[in-house]
C-alpha cells in the first residue's frame, strides 16, 4: 500500500446530510444522509473509480470534495491541505488544482456564450491570459480534444453531445489541475461516442499526469479506465480494491450483483443474475444493521444488528468490505 504521501486526495469519514423541514417555521425533522462516513484515497497520478446505483451519494460525494456543496463532518485533504476548511484566497488557488466535468452535456454549457468564452472563462477568471494569449491557448485546449479551433466562435447548441462532452473537457483542462472530478462522463452519449471520450481521457491522463476521480453507474466502464475501485451503497462505501481484484473476487453480496448485471457479448461467458430482493431503502430511514441486508440473500442475525466495518479482508490484501459473512 502506498505510503500517506503518495495520495493527492485523502477522504477520511465524510458526511454530507441535508435537513428534512416540516410546519409553518421549519422546523428540523430529521437528515437525508446522502454521504454517510466515506473513507477513500486517491493516490497521484492515477484514477479511483466510485461506482453504485443511482442515488447512492457517488455524485454528492464528488461535489462535496470539490467543495460545491457544505459537507456535515469528515476531513478532505486535497495535497496536505483540508479543503473543507479553506477559505478566501486559499480556496481560490486550491480551485484552480481541482476541475470537475459534468455528466449532462447540454444542460452544463451556457447556450449564450461562445466556445471560446466557455472554454476560457477560468483563465480570464483568474487572470491568467487575455485578449490574443488567451485565444490561442483556448485554442490550444480544443486541438488538445479532437475539436477544431475554428470553432473558437460557435455556439454550444451547433455541437452534438459527444462534441459538447469535448468541450466540457476542455474547459476542466483550462488552468493544468491537478486533479479531474469526472461525474459521470459518458453516460448521456451513445455507446460508440463513449469508448471515444473515455480513450480521449486516459491519453490526457498519460500526457499531463492527472488525477481522476471517475463516477459512473455502469460498471464496464469502470472497469476500463480505474486503478482501485470503490463501491457505494446508502451513502456508504461497502467494498474497495484494485479494479482487476475486486472484478475478479467481487466479496460483497452488492458488488456482486451489479458485476453480474454487466452485458456479456460471449454467450459462454455469461453468468446467472445475482438480483438483490426488494426495494432499495430511504436514505431518510436507513436500515439498522448492515444497510444492504434488507435485500441480501446471505443476510445473517448479526447483519441486522450492527453495521459492519470496511476492513481489510484477511485473504486479499488491499482488499476492503464491510460484510459480517466476509469476515467469518
Amino acid at each position: 500500500m502506498a505510503s500517506t504521501n503518495d495520495y493527492l486526495l485523502e477522504v477520511k469519514d465524510l458526511r454530507t446530510y441535508f435537513p428534512i423541514k416540516k410546519g409553518l417555521l421549519q422546523r428540523t425533522i430529521g437528515h437525508v444522509k446522502a454521504v454517510d462516513g466515506v473513507n477513500f484515497n486517491v493516490p497521484a497520478g492515477k484514477t479511483v473509480g466510485l461506482v453504485g446505483e443511482s442515488g447512492c451519494g457517488k455524485t454528492t460525494t464528488a461535489r462535496t470534495i470539490a467543495h460545491l456543496i457544505h459537507h456535515t463532518a469528515g476531513s478532505v485533504t486535497f495535497d496536505g491541505i483540508d479543503l473543507l476548511k479553506a477559505s478566501g484566497e486559499e480556496l481560490k488557488e486550491l480551485r484552480k488544482q481541482i476541475s470537475i466535468i459534468f455528466q449532462d452535456p447540454y444542460s452544463s454549457l451556457n447556450p449564450r456564450m461562445t466556445v471560446g468564452h466557455i472554454v476560457g472563462e477560468s483563465l480570464r477568471y483568474h487572470r491568467i491570459a487575455r485578449g490574443s494569449e488567451l485565444t490561442d491557448r483556448v485554442a490550444g485546449l480544443l486541438k488538445k480534444v479532437g475539436l477544431s479551433p475554428s470553432h473558437i466562435n460557435r455556439y454550444p447548441h451547433e455541437f452534438s453531445g459527444g462534441q459538447r462532452q469535448r468541450i466540457g473537457i476542455a474547459r476542466a483542462l483550462a488552468l493544468n489541475p491537478r486533479l479531474v472530478i469526472c461525474d459521470e462522463p459518458v453516460s448521456a452519449l451513445d455507446v460508440s461516442i463513449q469508448s471515444q471520450i473515455l480513450n480521449l481521457l486516459k491519453d490526457l491522463q498519460d500526457e499531463f499526469g492527472l488525477t481522476y476521480l471517475f463516477i459512473a453507474h455502469d460498471l464496464s466502464v469502470v472497469e476500463y479506465v480505474s486503478d482501485v475501485v470503490a463501491v457505494m451503497y446508502l451513502g456508504k462505501i461497502v467494498e474497495r480494491a484494485q479494479a482487476q481484484e475486486l472484478y475478479h473476487n467481487p466479496l460483497h453480496p452488492y458488488t456482486e450483483a451489479l458485476i453480474s448485471a454487466i452485458p456479456q457479448v460471449d454467450p459462454a461467458a455469461r453468468k446467472k443474475r445475482s438480483v438483490p430482493g426488494g426495494e432499495i431503502p430511504s436514505l431518510y430511514k436507513p436500515p439498522g444493521g448492515c444497510s444492504f441486508h434488507p435485500r441480501c440473500l446471505l443476510q445473517q442475525s448479526s447483519c441486522k444488528e450492527n453495521e459492519p466495518p470496511l476492513a481489510e479482508f484477511t485473504d486479499a490484501k488491499g482488499h476492503y468490505v464491510a460484510c459480517w459473512k466476509c469476515m467469518n
